[in-house]
């Protein structure tokens, strides 16, 4: 057998192909029962097949820790010359030869896209932000194992490489295992959820170098080799209609596509002849790139850079091409590529074979200690550095894609091919377990000091959450009722909260330290600006420090978290995920902000507080605030979170420009020997004392015999009041609200919570719920 066959089957077989190939049956009208020698119906099957096997082995494998790109693989080995591909009726019928180039094309294009929707995604920016160390990395990832490689090809006989293929074959190869795909790393990234943590901020940036340093080395080996094979005419001219090619790229096409989404207005979509007409930009560009003899893959790519990313032109065409290319042609391209892989190829005595192992252990060892051993001299924990070292030498979909290309080339035969599949595939396996091994963002909490309102001193750090600029006024008003002094100041670290769109790479900026970040961000300006006016006015009691985080939904309360490590917050303030219309009736919920808030609660380093806005924190019109003070209520019923919820009603009531009342609703049921009961008493009693004096404040004490009372006394408070603050009290057992647990909607804000934000209730009464510092140090 031959080690270049390109057939699925082990055998070379004459057979006839009918051009152009029939396309749809006529079903049962037709005289042909046999679907499948129409090309629309087997493609079909085709893909069915692809996806079902797929999906039987993603299921059990993912709990593994194992990539999706391991279960295409598999699935692209079983249909393919390795097992099924042996029996020819099989080949005939399911997968004939037509078809394969039919689906082959398509799946291409979807490619194609991907490989136009990564350069959208990619921050070119970041370029000029990038930090030494991300620098080294990328640039010593990509030159060792490539130096270390060619010093291998040199080392080892050439009639090793001369068995199994051309002379170019091992040079090429080693160029190949050198490259760190930019993508690649990033869809790891994603899988593990670090895109938004340190690590995965230091490995996209170094990845970006790394990629496009290898794309500039990999442009000019293509021209070298040219040279070297034809004439050196021939390669300048190919060198000067690239150099144009990319010219045209960045000074015609860009500010075209920059003006397009300037004429767009915020909030508006991208019309769809711009769409359009940039679709039909990358299909010439891998036109003109071809005719440049390079890859047809390398002009979309670089037009890909070209496209601002972000919103609205780069998030507009993520979201309409990449549920195409990326979650329904990849899959099948990279099952394809596998499809065509025959592992029987691989003859492991050969001392091919045994060249193929050494060199692809050398380059891969020497990939990995190019980003240890800098890290390791920087002072980066072991695990940490060992983690990114792994992650910078992974491969996936662009490596293959890479092999296919060089064997369809003829530059690397069938045995290299399969031998890359398989080491791709195991990369992948190991990489993603080893550093979710390795790798744990949690650990940054570990012997962090507790950190809450009950402990704080007179200068409280506070991390307010924007999630949308019509969170900023309400928030802005529960700061301005805090009544921050001279005496007793604030210090307010404000995030905006971005979703990420159009991007590979999230993205935090301090607007203390990047003085051009309001022009980066456009869309933070107002928010940032409100609460820059706010500090002017009361300058000396309030600091502010902005923040911009862009990340994904799902990652996001890393960074709120992380930020409140940083700047040792007390509290974090998050918005509710209802809004209020002026009728009082929901107008937005927002599932995604729902499910951050339940997930800063579950792991946030400090005090939590869910700010539910109704009527943007107005006074209403009852008797209580018919006077200029600002009518604010506390409802105490015991516990940490209560506690905390007392202290920060005290710290509102110290300047006497708010009118607070503290109701305690007591059971009769209550044992007094309750330790938790003492030390309420205790701390309820203590701010009794120190209140005295205060003409602003009341302690209110009503008894409850059960619960239908508690829940009637909490709705009457609604109308008397413009604030009312209550603890959480999540899994707290309390006779006072004993079985309302069960009609709880909303359990992130406990009972009480719960019954203040019912849809329910027609009242401007807006409520902040607090819960005390949850993780164990």
């Amino acid at each position: 057998m031959s080690n270049n066959t390109d057939s699925i089957s082990t055998q070379k077989v004459l057979q006839c192909v009918r051009f152009p190939p029939r396309g749809f049956s006529l079903g049962i009208f037709g005289k042909d029962n046999n679907p499948w020698t129409y090309s629309v119906p087997t493609i079909q099957s085709q893909i069915l097949l692809i996806y079902v096997i797929t999906q039987l082995f993603h299921i059990p494998l993912k709990r593994l820790g194992f990539p999706k790109i391991t279960s295409e693989i598999f699935a692209g080995l079983i249909l393919g010359s390795t097992l099924l591909g042996r029996y020819r009726s099989y080949q005939e019928s399911l997968f004939p030869i037509a078809s394969q180039g039919i689906l082959g094309a398509l799946s291409t294009f979807g490619y194609l896209l991907f490989l136009f929707l990564s350069g959208v995604k990619m921050d070119t920016s970041l370029t000029r932000k990038i930090g030494r160390r991300a620098l080294v990395i990328g640039i010593l990832n990509h030159l060792v194992p490539l130096v270390a490689g060619m010093i291998t090809v040199s080392a080892l006989s050439r009639s090793f490489f001369q068995e199994g293929g051309t002379t170019v074959s091992p040079s090429v190869e080693v160029i190949t295992i050198a490259k760190t795909s930019f993508p690649v790393i990033s869809f790891l990234l994603k899988d593990l959820g670090l895109l938004n943590s340190e690590l995965g901020r230091l490995a996209l940036s170094s990845a970006l170098i790394s990629d496009l340093f290898g794309l500039t080395i990999t442009v000019i080996s293509v021209l070298v080799f040219i040279s070297a094979t034809g004439t050196l005419a021939r390669a300048v001219k190919d060198a000067i209609l690239f150099i144009i090619f990319i010219i045209v790229v960045i000074f015609v096409f860009r500010p075209l596509m920059i003006w397009v989404a300037k004429k767009t207005p915020e909030g508006r979509p991208v019309k769809d002849l711009y769409i359009l007409l940039i679709v039909l930009a990358v299909l010439l560009s891998g036109v003109f790139s071809d005719w440049a003899e390079q890859t047809v893959l390398v002009g979309p790519f670089i037009f890909g850079l070209a496209v601002p990313e972000g919103p609205p032109l780069g998030s507009t065409l993520v979201n309409k091409l990449d549920p195409f290319a990326s979650g329904f042609l990849l899959p099948i391209f990279v099952s394809l590529m596998s499809l065509r892989t025959n592992l029987s190829a691989i003859n492991p005595s050969s001392s091919f074979t045994f060249a193929n192992i050494i060199l692809i252990c050398v380059a891969s060892i020497s990939k990995i200690l190019a980003c240890l051993l800098p890290m390791l001299y920087c002072k980066m924990p072991l695990n940490d550095a060992a983690a990114l070292s792994l992650i910078m030498s992974t491969r996936g979909v662009v490596d293959l894609a890479t092999y296919s290309f060089l064997r369809d080339t003829k530059i690397i035969n069938q045995e290299t091919f399969a031998f890359m599949v398989i080491a791709t595939a195991f990369t992948a396996v190991f990489v993603q377990i080893m550093v979710r091994w390795l790798y744990d963002p949690s650990r940054k909490y570990a012997g962090y000091q507790r950190r809450n309102l009950i402990n704080s001193n007179n200068k409280l750090p506070i991390l307010l959450c924007i999630h949308n600029q019509d969170n900023t006024a309400a928030i802005l008003r529960l700061l301005e009722k805090s009544n921050p002094t001279r005496d007793f100041p604030i210090v307010a670290n404000v995030l905006h909260l971005i979703e990420l769109r159009g991007r590979a790479s999230s993205v935090f900026i301090s607007h203390q330290i990047q003085t051009k970040a309001i022009s980066d961000v456009s869309y933070s300006e107002n928010v940032i600006l409100a609460f820059q006016g706010y500090e002017r006015n009361n300058y000396g009691a309030v600091t502010i420090q902005a923040f911009t985080a862009i990340s994904p939904c799902n990652l996001m309360h890393e960074d709120i978290c992380t930020l409140a490590l940083d700047v040792l917050a007390s509290i974090i303030i998050l918005p509710f995920h209802r809004k209020w219309a002026v009728d009082g009736s929901v107008e937005v919920e927002d599932h995604s902000l729902r499910t951050l808030n339940c997930s800063v609660l579950e792991r946030a380093p400090c005090s939590v507080g869910i700010l539910v806005d109704r009527g943007q924190l107005r006074r209403s019109n009852s008797v209580r605030s018919s006077q200029n003070a600002y009518c604010v209520a506390m409802l105490f019923l015991g516990g940490n979170d209560d506690q905390e919820a007392l202290t920060f009603a005290k710290r509102m009531a110290i300047s006497g420009t708010i009118s607070l009342t503290v109701i305690r609703l007591i059971s009769k049921k209550e044992m007094s020997s309750n330790v938790d009961q003492v030390i309420d008493l205790d701390i309820v009693g203590d701010w009794k004392h120190s209140r005295s004096g205060w003409e602003n404040v009341q302690y209110i004490e009503h008894q409850v015999n059960e619960t239908t009372e508690t829940a009637l006394l909490v709705r009457s408070l609604v109308d008397d009041y413009d604030l009312i603050i209550t603890g959480r009290r999540n899994n707290t057992h309390c006779p006072l609200t004993a079985g309302l647990e069960e009609w709880s909607e909303i359990p992130e804000l406990g009972v009480i919570g719960d019954m203040l934000a019912s849809k329910d209730l027609k009242t401007r009464a807006s409520v902040l719920v607090i819960q005390q510092q949850q993780i164990a140090m």
